[in-house]
């Protein structure tokens, strides 16, 4: 009889070892990738702004910070129309948040860039706008692109300054 409370306790004392909590500082740290990221799968597309010849196809690279599979990158086609890629993006925006984009231009060989999503303050589909001179800037929005809330409207030439 004793032997089985002795048992007993062991035993419960070895399963609730198991059961640590470990504190997380910060759920915005891209340095440590075990840290949970609450995120959504978005639908992508990318936009050729005056200047830029046909894009081919392109890929995106899933932000680190995007638990087990962050850092995969997600392949679309060419530009002119919403692609159901399921990109994982984070629900919420962080200061640090860089993919890296590779694109086929027309008659050229693969252009590959690192860039940091631009703030958003809701998440929606992600968008990738192509510049002359291989400048690239990456928006999650909900409106579309022919919309006049879309962070990047598609009659700008230039791009916006690029953010922190």
């Amino acid at each position: 009889m004793i032997t089985k409370k002795i048992l007993l306790i062991l035993s419960f004392a070895t399963l609730t070892a198991c059961n640590t909590t470990t504190p997380i500082s910060d759920v915005n740290d891209v340095k440590n990738p075990h840290v949970f990221v609450p995120e959504s799968y978005v639908s992508m597309s990318c936009i050729e702004h005056e200047g830029v010849s046909y894009i081919y196809d392109f890929s995106i690279e899933e932000p680190i910070a995007s638990g087990p599979l962050g850092g995969r990158m997600v392949h679309g086609s060419s530009c002119g129309g919403l692609i159901a890629a399921g990109y994982a993006l984070p629900k919420a925006w962080f200061p640090g948040m860089k993919v890296k984009v590779r694109w086929k231009p027309n008659g050229r060989d693969y252009v590959e860039k690192t860039t940091n999503i631009m703030r958003y303050d809701a998440i929606g589909d992600l968008y990738v706008h192509f510049f002359k001179d291989d400048q690239v800037r990456v928006v999650s929005a909900l409106p579309y692109p022919e919309s006049k809330n879309h962070p990047i409207l598609e009659n700008v030439t230039v791009p916006p300054p690029e953010e922190e």
